[in-house]
């Protein structure tokens, strides 16, 4: 009786495999990914299962799922209660109420300084004026200066795509990061030309070019184009006669930006300030600094909420370039020493990072290719052997309900049961996470890349498919007799 049992246990578990495969095949044979590359793989925590797999060797672009790698090593290698600092220094004497020297904001990375997303409440200016105004200083007699040392700068990300560079959705990162790096304003055409307003956030320094055409029959469109660091960028494309439009570009110079906010705001609050801000991206100081207050932000559990939520790029930057000064405590942090630490770190916990290319923390480059198999195994990592993986996986959006994976398995048996980063680029749809679904937990990475046809349709293929494993695996096993 006990073999007839075993073999009919076995013939079953073969049909459940047979299953998978079949179910797998299916999605594989759909005539928009003939064109495509498909790479897929899907685990049981804990048994370590294959429920089921395509090319799981094969890298990818990994679009946004690539802030998975970037987030977890983070919280690996600074904890999950990590904070980003900001420090306010001056050189010189305070003496009879007056800094005799130069006032310095020095960037720590953080993304999050006067964010729209900051998990607490924007107060960096108004706790520096209060710090200031403390210590009974009532005049300046030297500069406001921006210090963007802390992470090498030299202009836009060589690895970005020209059409990607400072747009709303990735400004350059910097170490002095302020406001998200963006300014939005109103550009207006008329009889008499064009006009721009409503800037903001306002800063005197923003001055554009606007050279559009006003041609009706032409589709409306604008492009920017500009130098590293420029405060004047140009703006071409076409827009009609009597059409207001709101646009969104990158804060030319963040270090700068911050340090003329601080002057006017010293200024109005009757701090004098004797000489025009300016900033500084290489550490070269006049003479030795003093620290007098230092800001910190939320908790790197909360920050990685946001940036996986949002998939916020130029959080997943400041995050991955921090990650340098695990490899490399002199000098500033380079993306390059970042690159390599997230590599050796995932080795040494025996991970096969050296056939995975990471160059960014957002997913933005081309140049990125990782494996399904790759990010299967750091999420495993993250669920067998992290001691935050509660906190990394708070970080990750629930399928239906909230962030960039609200839509994504909506009215499904897993709606509320996935915790997933999505990744979309042109002709690119990645998800890979977490499903926890009748007492069990599963992780799975799910890559396309060049499909045809139409993307709602293909997240909904995808669903289909992620349903239809998990529900095969979970069909009813008789009782033993």
């Amino acid at each position: 009786m006990r073999n007839l049992l075993y073999t009919f246990l076995f013939i079953l578990h073969c049909g459940l495999l047979s299953a998978q495969t079949n179910a797998l095949q299916t999605f594989l044979n759909i005539d928009d990914l003939a064109p495509a590359s498909v790479g897929f793989m899907m685990k049981e925590i804990g048994t370590g299962k294959v429920i089921a797999s395509y090319e799981p060797m094969v890298c990818r672009n990994p679009a946004s799922v690539t802030k998975i790698i970037t987030t977890a090593t983070a919280i690996e290698l600074l904890t999950d209660t990590f904070r980003f600092r900001t420090k306010i220094e001056y050189s010189g004497t305070i003496k009879d109420s007056v800094l005799n020297g130069n006032l310095y904001i020095r960037g720590g990375g953080d993304p999050t300084l006067e964010s729209a997303y900051n998990p607490v409440k924007n107060r960096f200016f108004s706790s520096v004026l209060d710090t200031i105004k403390g210590l009974g200083i009532k005049k300046i007699k030297g500069h406001i200066i921006g210090d963007a040392s802390f992470f090498r700068e030299d202009g836009s990300p060589f690895n970005w795509l020209v059409e990607d560079v400072g747009s709303s959705y990735s400004p350059t990162p910097s170490s002095l990061s302020i406001r998200d790096n963006l300014l939005s304003f109103v550009v207006t055409s008329d009889s008499t030309g064009f006009s721009y307003n409503k800037v903001t956030p306002y800063t005197p320094l923003f001055q554009p070019k606007i050279e559009m055409t006003q041609d009706r029959d032409i589709p409306t469109g604008w492009r920017f184009t500009k130098v590293d660091y420029s405060w004047t960028p140009t703006i071409r494309g076409n827009l009609p006669i009597g059409i207001c439009q709101y646009l969104k570009t990158e804060i030319a110079e963040p270090a700068l930006f911050a340090a003329d906010s601080l002057r006017r705001l010293l200024i109005h609050n009757g701090i004098e300030v004797d000489s025009a801000a300016t900033s500084t991206r290489w550490f070269k100081p006049d003479s030795v600094r003093k620290v007098f207050y230092t800001y910190q932000s939320a908790p790197l559990k909360d920050i990685e909420r946001i940036t996986n939520h949002k998939s916020i790029n130029l959080f997943a930057e400041n995050i991955f370039t921090i990650l340098s000064k695990q490899k490399d405590s002199i000098g500033a942090c380079t993306t390059w020493n970042a690159s390599s630490a997230i590599a050796k770190f995932w080795k040494k916990n025996g991970l096969d990072s050296d056939k995975n290319f990471q160059v960014d923390g957002s997913g933005m480059s081309m140049k990125n290719a990782l494996s399904p198999q790759y990010i299967v195994d750091v999420l495993s990592y993250m669920y067998n052997d992290s001691v935050y993986f509660k906190s990394f996986l708070s970080t990750l959006p629930i399928a239906g309900k909230n962030g960039t994976v609200t839509s994504f398995m909506k009215g499904t048996k897993l709606e509320g049961k996935a915790y997933i980063k999505s990744g979309s680029m042109e002709r690119v749809q990645n998800y890979a996470g977490y499903i926890n679904y009748n007492n069990k937990w599963y992780v799975f990475c799910f890559m396309v890349s060049n499909f045809a046809g139409q993307r709602p349709a293909l997240k909904k293929q995808m669903s289909d498919l992620l349903n239809e494993l998990i529900e095969n695996d979970n069909k009813t096993t008789p009782k033993k007799q």
